[in-house]
């Protein structure tokens, strides 16, 4: 999923479908309101061994970093996908 330390917006969203919380992701995607995702739900779709790679990719103990992307991932989502949905090549990264 993605390279480096970004991952690609569509695979973002696709692990919030599977994770059964899509109707959240689709939020930030599309141009109403977003919903808030909790620290607790980001660990439940991202996994335990994803979360503790990226939040050691930027430093910070897992928790502090679920409660930091639950705070900014909402926002920055939706600021990557001002046409109301995802770019069809993935080229986008997060």
């Amino acid at each position: 999923m993605g390279s480096g330390t970004g991952y690609e917006l569509g695979g973002l969203v696709l692990q919030f479908q599977q994770g059964g919380l899509g109707h959240i992701a689709q939020s930030w995607v599309g141009s109403g309101p977003n919903q808030p995702v909790t620290p607790e739900q980001l660990h439940g779709v991202l996994g335990a061994a994803q979360v503790r790679s990226m939040a050691s990719q930027v430093g910070m103990q897992p928790s502090k970093f679920l409660v930091l992307l639950s705070q900014r991932l909402p926002e920055a989502v939706d600021g990557m996908t001002p046409d109301g949905h995802l770019p069809d090549e993935g080229t986008m990264s997060v």
